[in-house]
């Protein structure tokens, strides 16, 4: 059986030398770098489009990590995070539409921020 790309490459970090809460917390990283990169770069649709599409396979991932009912996050900060994740579904399919630039400024900084004190909250 072949797994969809996301979870391809959430099993490829997996098995580097990088493991769990480290993990998340570089992949968190990556999509904030990437995320302010098409910041930077409003007109870059093809920054904005790799950013996006990183965002959603890596929440994509933790919405199915926090779903198992194996997770043992406690149940209300398991629904924070999927709340959290639900924004950012919502926010990327509204940049996937084409918004005017201070949209997408304003919404990717949005985005940039969640990931940022995340992988912070992951990683201390």
């Amino acid at each position: 059986m072949t797994l969809p790309s996301g979870y391809a490459a959430y099993a490829q970090t997996h098995s580097s030398a990088l493991k769990g809460a480290s993990a998340e917390g570089e992949a968190l990283g990556k999509a904030s770098r990437l995320l302010e990169k098409a910041r930077l770069n409003p007109q870059d649709n093809v920054a904005l489009a790799h950013a996006l599409q990183f965002n959603q396979k890596l929440w994509t991932i933790f919405q199915a990590d926090l779903a198992d009912e194996r997770n043992p996050l406690p149940d209300d900060l398991k629904t924070d995070l999927l709340s959290l994740s639900l924004f950012m579904d919502q926010t990327i399919a509204e940049l996937s539409q084409g918004p005017t630039t201070q949209i997408i400024t304003e919404s990717l900084q949005a985005m940039i921020d969640i990931n940022r004190s995340l992988a912070t909250a992951i990683l201390r």
